[in-house]
């Protein structure tokens, strides 16, 4: 793509993840960020002509010149509104004059949008479950042998995630976070602990692996990963290349998935540094890992279908 094209998608994004006007400082700061690190110039300018109205879906629409980057606008669209929570009305609004303007079939766009909504469906952890077996004193389970059944499922569930990133529909993607939440979730009722929706997200948050930041950064490692420039502070340290993008979405489930075994078969002891701590070094060994699982990763993309998709998430 050339510059203009790629300014036009930015612009697209933008309004996409402004329009309900929800959007902190911390998350804009976070976007111009991504913006910067695929080497779009200008990428505050371009946050500050969103938010102050002076582009219009129009203009930036105008400067797509082929169907592709058509396309990739709409994807993005659709990503940045989903990144943070389903679409509201105005959201939907923005995305019905978007399609109309890019001139999309509506096979098209209604695909994309079933996805999502099959994502958004199936993402929040249960909020009525039998109760759970007392949790095991910490005294009983420090120094205690990893469990295999919980290892294969850490290690199924993160080549699931790894898969997700290889397939072109956004929906996937946005998939990653909420198999994660719901991994994290099954390894806690395992240890007897009774977690809601509310819990798993703080534990993820500590961590640095938010809904907005993991999905964007994930939806441009697919969309936009052969267009990256400089390196910037991301999920992982830096924006990885559309190749490398599932070994990394593994390495991050699988370490996501140790951590939490400890975590919670240890009684919940581990304060917030030891977590990041312990997460860092379970990441370093698991990207080696994720390099080797490739052709597992890939195989595992081969089979998926996406109509499973909210079984997929909550692990049946």
């Amino acid at each position: 793509m050339n510059h203009r094209e790629k300014e036009s998608i930015a612009l697209i994004a933008l309004s996409a993840a402004f329009c309900d006007g929800h959007k902190s400082d911390a998350e804009r700061a976070q976007i111009r960020t991504l913006l910067e690190n695929l080497a779009i110039p200008d990428a505050s300018l371009l946050v500050q002509r969103v938010l102050l109205k002076q582009s219009s879906l129009a203009d930036a629409v105008a400067g797509l010149t082929s169907p592709e980057a058509r396309s990739l606008a709409y994807e993005m669209a659709v990503c940045a509104i989903e990144a943070d929570g389903h679409r509201n009305d105005a959201e939907i609004r923005l995305l019905n004059a978007l399609a109309e303007q890019l001139r999309l079939p509506a096979a098209q766009t209604e695909m994309s949008l079933r996805l999502t909504d099959a994502v958004a469906h199936a993402a929040p952890v249960p909020a009525v479950w039998p109760s759970p077996a007392p949790p095991p004193a910490p005294a009983a389970t420090a120094g205690r042998a990893p469990d295999p059944a919980l290892d294969a499922t850490i290690r199924t569930t993160a080549i699931l995630a790894g898969a997700l990133e290889l397939l072109p529909q956004s929906a996937a993607t946005l998939a990653v976070l909420p198999v994660q939440t719901h991994l994290v979730y099954r390894i806690g009722r395992h240890y007897g602990h009774s977690l809601d929706a509310g819990h798993v997200k703080e534990f993820l948050g500590v961590l640095g692996l938010g809904l907005a930041s993991q999905a964007f950064e994930g939806i441009a490692r697919k969309f936009l990963g052969g267009l990256v420039g400089r390196a910037g502070g991301g999920l992982v340290g830096s924006l990885a290349s559309a190749a490398t993008g599932p070994a990394l979405t593994f390495a991050t489930t699988y370490a996501l998935g140790q951590l939490a075994q400890r975590y919670y078969a240890g009684g919940r002891t581990l304060g917030a540094l030891q977590l990041k701590a312990t997460f860092q070094e379970l990441l370093g060994s698991a990207k080696a890992q994720g390099a080797r699982l490739m052709p597992e990763i890939q195989s595992r993309a081969s089979s998926l279908n996406l109509a499973q998709l909210p079984a997929l998430i909550r692990g049946a």
